[in-house]
């Protein structure tokens, strides 16, 4: 092997900490054939903005590990470019330093224009025209959109029109290289991998959602357990219970804690964004959070259906959750191009973990009269009236100007008597307007709310109980009331809440961490308001969270020495009831007496005799004897007897 010698070093390496060379880095795409032969990318998902293929990193002509390319869809606009550029330098972060849960970056690519056959050959698409020359990237002066052209005629395809049928023309015998007899099977099939030049990210491939896990961590169990009853419950407590109905309920609590585990990781990796990175992540979902399963220990070691084999699957989860899409991030200042997305009220998946302020990101509140001497305008009475009202930062913006030039922001409140005032930085609308539009910014109080949300799904596995979660929630803002458990218990539905959590445990406890995080202004909650910034909100939810880890945790391996305990709790108990028994039976003379018996008292010897009862069968029986009476034993006076040892004798005298 030659040794690399400075002599055939790159120029650019010289001089410098760096060495750049070509690298030996390919990646081949998945195929994925369908019914009908046609092969096709294989795609791993698709948002608003961007799309994910799977993909085979390949090292020196040797096949290596398998990849998510992400790129933009075909018809996006320069303004999603610009917002892809952003989530790019947030991964790129991500990978410099331990941030655990968040996406590491692989690599960056530049892509071309992309098109795969439907034989599975990959091309960069020609002219359709016949030219024979490879179309380029053109941007539009007087359009938000890029387009594809040929430098040696007149055709064009801008992004705005990729989805109509005049971008089929891409697919035609003549703008690819196979395929290219009108008789071909495929000769006018295709699908557009990436439409113009852009970047794309190469990022770790993960495959299961939150969505394919809670799924998959509740089994067979498709309906929640009902709760234990009092006598269960006691039953349990003293060891009562039949050994398949003890472990059972033990797989129910491992379960439980494996789903509070991973609510904790989350929970870490927001307030990693919100504390160290100042990141407001604005899409928290359960299609935007991806599990790692670690790698596994060896279940042999232990008997299978066994406690022990249960509590070893609590003691090594294995799994780590991932937060991605980073598309709709804000960092430290909040922006306002997430809310200019008009598809995003029609996922179903996506409203139940939509704040108030989210629901209502855009409103319109009619005309606005302004005073560009004070710098404010009167807030309208329909918009003091809204759920969502109107805080600071929010944008007030002309719904016609296209350009935002007129945009202006909300600073502070002022209160003239019965008139609500709003002060405001920027120019002036100009007067002739007459509708505005009120732009609600997501801070991380958004997060906390979608955390709590995605909490529900987590115990839940059902998109619809998340939305039964948040109607609870804006019933409690309309009419309020302390978090707490005997207060929320009075709550309509409330009850049914509890019973939609699966495992029949910790659950009072939990509802009460979730609504703590989507409640907004009680003394309980974690968010005052929905403008609070900074990460003490998120640091409160993952305080109560590890604190009810921490219990179930103690709870679940108490089963190690169950056996031991049970028996300890039954002897106490039995001793227990027999110290009550002895207390409270008035038996006879002996043990279980209530008291010690009295000696008995016998009459002094001057008492008379006791008179013998008459007898029946005397009178009618002459020839019986008649009973002789005997006379009572005598019993020494003690105190006289004292007396007389106490009396002196007299003394004799001598005898004359």
């Amino acid at each position: 092997m030659d040794s690399l010698t400075p002599a055939s070093l790159p120029v650019a390496a010289r001089g410098r900490a760096r060495i750049v060379l070509p690298s030996r880095v390919a990646y081949d795409l998945q195929p994925h054939e369908t019914r009908d032969g046609l092969t096709l990318p294989r795609m791993l998902g698709s948002g608003r903005f961007a799309k994910v293929f799977a993909a085979q990193q390949i090292i020196d002509g040797q096949p290596g590990r398998l990849v998510a390319i992400k790129v933009l869809h075909d018809h996006v606009d320069y303004q999603a470019e610009r917002l892809f550029t952003q989530e790019i330098a947030l991964n790129r972060e991500f990978s410099c330093g331990s941030h655990a849960g968040l996406p590491a970056i692989l690599d960056t690519i530049h892509l071309g224009p992309l098109v795969m056959c439907g034989c599975g050959v990959l091309y960069h698409p020609m002219c359709p025209n016949g030219c024979g020359l490879v179309l380029q990237r053109i941007n539009l002066k007087h359009r938000p959109f890029p387009a594809l052209r040929c430098s040696g005629c007149d055709y064009s395809l801008s992004a705005e029109f990729v989805r109509e049928p005049r971008a089929a023309a891409l697919f035609g015998p003549t703008a690819k290289p196979c395929c290219t007899a009108d008789g071909d099977p495929y000769a006018h099939t295709g699908t557009i991998v990436n439409f113009v030049l852009r970047e794309a990210m190469v990022m770790e491939l993960l495959e299961v959602s939150l969505a394919d896990y809670a799924a998959f961590s509740d089994g067979a169990e498709s309906q929640p357990a009902p709760p234990l009853s009092p006598l269960e419950r006691a039953s349990v407590f003293f060891g009562l219970t039949a050994a398949p109905t003890r472990l059972t309920r033990l797989a129910q609590k491992v379960r439980l804690l494996a789903k509070v585990d991973l609510m904790v990781r989350i929970a870490e990796t927001v307030v990693q964004l919100h504390e160290r990175m100042h990141v407001v992540h604005k899409d928290i979902a359960p299609d935007n959070i991806m599990i790692c399963h670690a790698s596994r220990v060896v279940r042999g070691e232990f008997p299978e259906g066994s406690a022990v084999q249960v509590l070893d699957q609590a003691a090594n989860v294995g799994v780590r959750p991932c937060v991605i899409d980073f598309g709709l991030s804000d960092r430290k200042e909040l922006s306002r191009s997430w809310y200019e997305d008009a598809d995003l009220r029609a996922a179903v998946t996506k409203l139940p973990y939509l704040s108030p302020e989210a629901r209502l990101r855009r409103q319109s509140i009619g005309p606005v009269e302004f005073d560009p001497v004070k710098r404010r305008f009167r807030v309208p009475a329909a918009l003091l009236q809204s759920s969502a009202s109107i805080a600071t930062n929010d944008i007030i913006v002309d719904g016609d100007d296209m350009s935002h030039a007129g945009d202006v922001k909300v600073t502070k409140f002022e209160r003239e008597g019965e008139q609500h005032f709003a002060c405001f930085e920027g120019a002036a609308p100009r007067d002739h307007v007459r509708s505005f539009e009120v732009i609600r910014p997501l801070g991380e109080a958004h997060d906390v709310y979608a955390l709590g949300a995605v909490f529900c799904y987590v115990l839940t596995g059902r998109h619809d109980e998340v939305e039964n979660l948040g109607n609870l929630v804006r019933s409690i803002q309309e009419q309020p009331c302390p978090l707490e458990r005997w207060h929320l218990s009075r709550r309509d539905n409330y009850a049914n809440r509890l019973q939609a959590l699966r495992e029949p445990f910790w659950r009072d406890d939990l509802m009460e961490v979730m609504l703590r995080a989507m409640v907004r202004g009680r003394p309980e909650s974690y968010a005052e308001s929905r403008t609070v910034r900074g990460a003490g909100p998120v640091r409160r939810l993952l305080a109560e969270l590890k604190q009810i880890q921490q219990g179930m945790l103690a709870d679940v391996f108490s089963e190690h020495g169950q056996v031991r305990t049970t028996r300890r709790r039954r002897l106490v108990a039995i001793g227990f009831v027999v110290l009550l028994a002895a207390l409270v039976w008035p038996g006879p003379r002996g043990w279980f007496a209530t008291e010690a018996a009295a000696p008995p008292v016998e009459a002094p010897p001057s008492s008379p005799a006791p008179v013998e009862p008459l007898r029946f069968d005397s009178l009618f029986n002459s020839s019986a004897p008649e009973p002789v009476a005997e006379p009572p034993p005598k019993i020494a006076d003690p105190s006289t007897k004292a007396a007389k040892v106490a009396e002196p004798k007299p003394r004799r005298g001598k005898k004359l």
